[in-house]
């Protein structure tokens, strides 16, 4: 399988009521949400070929956030490229946004091939990363402010599906800023215009935003991967908005189906299951 498309899947995997004012200005007017969170799985294919799944559980206490997710290969592509990834973030919403704590993450790929990198983010100061087995971070180096600029990527995640980076003009959010102990990039975010959806499989039925997402990268990668990165066609994604009491602005961004093509393949990752504060939907 070309790397290329290992990059575009995990990404995308990887990956409102209209409300006056910045989200920001609506986290500030609102009442502390209460305890609950979200629950979602995501079936990735190739054409109609599925490869692989990954899941979310983000749950809020108040202003405080945990999120876990899973990642692994599936059927075929298991014979070939045996992968599994699992971790785990948490963190504070605050009037100005997300403020990450610690992330954690463990990548496998078949029986010998292991990497464990923790991330933890003290406030003001510079990340501090450790990786089993080290990175070399010397030869494609982040700078210590394009450090300090970066989410984690499950709190990156976290801020969209909060709909923290969202406004009534952007609904789909603005750029989320991503430092994963190694690299720096940004996931980036354009509205393109409300669509009626229906999903093949009945999880939902009803309006969402069309959002185009691109995955930018800063540094810490080699060059020749900055330029395939640069060529790498847009994604998209249908989002809807899912009220709940328990999201810091009173609703979720949930991503439906989000898609690809590169080349003549056609990624996408489509929602197969989901809990809204424990209660199943669709």
């Amino acid at each position: 399988m070309p790397k290329g498309m290992i990059r575009t899947a995990l990404a995308i995997g990887a990956l409102a009521f209209s409300a006056p004012g910045t989200a920001a200005e609506r986290i500030a007017a609102l009442t502390p949400a209460k305890s609950g969170g979200m629950d979602l799985s995501y079936t990735i294919a190739f054409w109609r070929l599925p490869f692989g799944h990954t899941s979310f559980a983000l749950r809020f206490d108040n202003s405080a956030y945990r999120i876990e997710s899973h990642f692994e290969t599936s059927g075929i592509v298991s014979a070939l490229w045996d992968s599994h990834i699992d971790a785990t973030s948490s963190g504070q919403i605050a009037p100005r946004g997300i403020s990450p704590a610690a992330y954690d993450s463990m990548y496998r790929r078949g029986a010998t091939h292991h990497q464990r990198v923790r991330v933890t983010f003290p406030a003001g100061a510079v990340p501090v990363t450790y990786a089993d087995p080290p990175y070399n971070t010397k030869k494609y180096p982040v700078t210590d402010e394009e450090k300090k600029q970066g989410y984690d990527p499950l709190s990156a995640a976290t801020s969209f599906l909060a709909g923290l980076r969202a406004s009534a003009g952007n609904p789909c959010g603005t750029a989320a800023p991503v430092f994963d102990g190694r690299r720096r990039y940004n996931i980036e975010f354009t509205y393109v215009r409300d669509e009626q959806v229906k999903l093949e499989n009945g999880l939902y039925s009803g309006k969402a935003h069309l959002c185009q997402l691109r995955y930018n990268q800063i540094a810490g990668f080699k060059p020749k991967i900055l330029k395939e990165g640069r060529a790498l066609p847009p994604a998209y994604a249908w989002v809807a908005e899912i009220p709940s009491a328990s999201a810091p602005i009173g609703y979720y961004l949930l991503p439906l189906k989000a898609w690809t093509s590169t080349g003549f393949v056609t990624v996408t990752a489509t929602l197969t299951q989901m809990k809204i504060d424990g209660a199943a939907k669709g």
